[in-house]
């Protein structure tokens, strides 16, 4: 004989209140389907206007390297032989890189570009000019990999230039905490070779013997030795 299953009245009254909840809510939808039709379309529009705004980005920077990219090409093998570039033509290249960073700031082009020009200030001796081109291709935050390195080497090697040891010690260090394991020596270098010449020779001697054991095979060993010998 199959037994009987007994229900509660707890059992009974679920599914009835399911169902009322449920129909209040459909019934809260109809009577708002303006409201809620709104607060659809705002998630569109939020939605839309991300995709927007990235896609515009990508477009501007696309712009941006195709007006800038022959230019930097230029500026790249005017560096390679600094000493025989005309200074009218340089001073022509710094006019049309200006241009065009006014044209298309924020960009990853316009960070090459600020790149470019801090050199070719370094170049003629206007280490402020220098400096200041380097910190503003740092600040567009487009750097990345080799040239998050390069324009922070830079600003240290500007302010070593100026004379501002103290200053230039700490662009080193930063430069150094950026650079990948070849590279990071020579920040390293920069900084013990500043703290040198700022009287701090026990600071410098020990950076100096960081150097050896973390690189023992560096190009730089004889230097180093002789820096060393130096100090002591």
């Amino acid at each position: 004989m199959a037994e009987k299953i007994k229900y509660t009245r707890r059992d009974l009254k679920g599914p009835d209140e399911f169902l009322t909840s449920f129909g209040r809510a459909v019934a809260w939808g109809q009577e708002n389907r303006l409201r809620v039709g709104a607060g659809a379309l705002a998630v569109v529009a939020v939605f839309a206007l991300v995709l927007g705004t990235r896609a515009y980005l990508q477009w501007e920077e696309n712009r941006a390297s195709r007006a800038l990219w022959p230019q930097l090409n230029i500026a790249r093998e005017l560096l390679q032989s600094p000493g025989e570039v005309p200074a009218e033509r340089l001073a022509s290249l710094e006019q049309s890189l200006e241009a065009q960073i006014r044209m298309h700031p924020k960009t990853r082009a316009a960070m090459y570009a600020r790149y470019y020009l801090g050199s070719i200030a370094f170049l003629r001796g206007n280490y402020d000019l220098s400096s200041t081109q380097f910190r503003a291709g740092i600040d567009t935050g487009k750097a990345a990999g080799i040239m998050e390195y390069l324009l922070r080497q830079g600003v240290a090697e500007t302010l070593e230039a100026k004379g501002d040891f103290s200053g230039a010690a700490a662009a080193y260090r930063e430069a150094a905490g950026v650079a990948q394991p070849d590279m990071k020596a020579q920040s390293m270098l920069g900084e013990a070779r500043v703290l040198a010449l700022s009287g701090k020779k026990a600071e410098a001697a020990a950076l100096y013997r960081q150097i050896l054991r973390e690189s023992p095979e560096t190009k730089s060993r004889d230097l180093i030795e002789i820096q060393l010998a130096q100090l002591e």
